[in-house]
């Protein structure tokens, strides 16, 4: 089988790949597999190479127990020791692990037994399955790890349903069938995936609909739409933010809310969508969906739009000697180019406001925004399948992955009490706090409701998408006859 994917791993390793976003998480679970994952449509952890991960009373401390007997191709074993190692690597400085927020939440572990792990945090969280399904879910072996990381990062060794086979950086990367695989030898369906690089979007549909590729994921918020007319099968998951302007709050001109303000009150996510998503999409009110029922109806993270106000606090800034001129970062693909080709059109007709657009390469990209944090302003498609982990991560004010600079106390404490809740009031009461604080903050302003689409020729089996956008590789086959 051939799927389609939007640019190459950066690395192989569970470290520097962005193993918690669609564009990467397929390629980690064919090598490395899963802990948990996260249901479709209720985000819900569910277990495939762990047991169970059970919080004790007060959700301070967690279990997790593991699946006797799993190895990784190396013949050493996947056992709560290689979970531990695992784990504290990702909270390692040293390593700049993507998911070391999520890790930061972890104070200790313990190996209890080979196939026990007793995990303490740093605070209770009710939903710390939910941060192990989308972020620390992927266990390489310590031991080839060890041996030579450098190496690691393009000769992985994991315990998933496939073995890398071969990579041609920049063009495609192909695994094979795994003969040790721990399910069995009737797993997986497939010899063979090649992840076949197709940057533009267009070109991917087209080769999907004349059979050159059998599938891909894709964040776009028109891939599904576009799919249906070519006569291919949709599998889709919404999320919350979705296509979003992310401002670095912590580096001028976007330190001062004022600024962010202006760019949100100046722009209308309605036209967005007509005029650089031709009407297919599904313009946002803010990062939290209509239906969605973490936040009370009718509140929203958006700001209503009010082009006078945006010029007058334009005005503002720049009588303090302060006009607004910033670099707008977005990867280079051309729904990106389109769209921020629009929005920098839309702002240019206001006053004291310059906007340059920098494309980057997509792993340039993401080196860029997440690793070095070397951004103004940037477009990125912030698909989240739950608040848990990764607003947390993004929002909190000393969140390892905070790589936006937000800071606000009052926030702080929203994401606290929503970590903690049990109960779903509870847990709404929380979120909707937190939407009014965004609203006036501004971190992030989201124009388009995100999705998750997989799309696949006829004749593709096993089709299990996960909620943040992952292909159980495990599953997908081809229909018999």
């Amino acid at each position: 089988m051939t799927i389609s994917v939007v640019s190459d791993l950066n690395t192989a390793d569970p470290f520097g790949a962005a193993g918690n976003q669609a564009i990467d998480s397929t390629r980690m679970n064919a090598l490395y597999d899963s802990l948990l994952w996260s249901e479709p449509g209720t985000g819900k952890p569910v277990p495939q190479i762990a047991l169970s991960l059970t919080p004790d009373p007060g959700a301070a401390s967690w279990t997790l127990k593991l699946r006797p007997g799993v190895r990784f191709t190396d013949g050493t074993p996947y056992d709560a020791a290689a979970v531990k190692w695992t784990w504290d690597e990702h909270k390692n400085p040293e390593r700049r692990s993507l998911a070391a927020g999520a890790a930061q939440a972890i104070r200790a572990t313990t190996v209890v037994d080979p196939t026990t792990l007793k995990v303490d945090l740093v605070a209770p969280n009710a939903h710390f399955d939910r941060v192990v399904a989308t972020s620390l879910a992927f266990i390489p072996s310590p031991t080839a790890f060890r041996k030579d990381p450098q190496a690691f990062k393009t000769h992985p060794v994991g315990a998933g349903p496939f073995t890398l086979a071969d990579w041609v950086r920049g063009s495609a990367m192909t695994v094979q069938k795994n003969p040790k695989y721990w399910q069995g030898p009737e797993h997986p369906y497939l010899d063979k995936i090649t992840f076949q690089l197709i940057g533009d979007s267009e070109q991917s549909l087209n080769a999907a609909a004349s059979g050159q590729v059998d599938a891909k994921v894709s964040v776009s918020a028109v891939d599904g739409a576009k799919a249906r007319a070519k006569g291919l099968n949709v599998v889709q998951v919404s999320g919350i933010t979705g296509e979003s302007i992310m401002f670095n709050n912590a580096k001028p001109p976007f330190d001062d809310a004022r600024a962010r303000r202006a760019v949100a009150l100046a722009l209308n996510p309605e036209d967005i969508n007509k005029v650089a998503f031709g009407g297919q999409g599904t313009p946002a009110k803010g990062m939290f969906p209509d239906a969605s029922p973490l936040v009370a109806p009718g509140v929203n993270t958006n700001p209503a739009g009010d082009r006078a106000e945006a010029q007058r606090l334009l005005d503002e800034l720049a009588s303090e000697g302060e006009p607004l001129d910033f670099a707008f970062t977005i990867p280079q693909n051309p729904q990106a180019t389109r769209t921020a080709e629009y929005i920098q059109t839309q702002l240019a007709t206001l006053k004291n406001l310059s906007v340059r657009l920098e494309p980057l390469q997509v792993a340039a990209f993401v080196t860029a925004i997440r690793t070095n944090r070397s951004f103004q302003a940037s477009l990125q498609n912030w698909l989240l399948s739950d608040p848990e982990p990764s607003m947390y991560g993004y929002l909190q004010s000393t969140g390892a992955s905070n790589y936006l600079g937000y800071k606000n106390p009052a926030a702080d404490a929203a994401l606290e009490r929503g970590r903690i809740a049990v109960d779903p009031a509870q847990r709404q009461a929380a979120y909707t706090d937190l939407a009014r604080l965004l609203q006036v903050d501004v971190p992030v302003w989201t124009y388009q409701q995100g999705f998750v689409t997989a799309y696949f020729r006829n004749g593709v089996a096993g089709v299990v998408l996960t909620n943040d956008g992952m292909l159980m590789t495990d599953r997908i086959g081809r229909a018999a006859g």
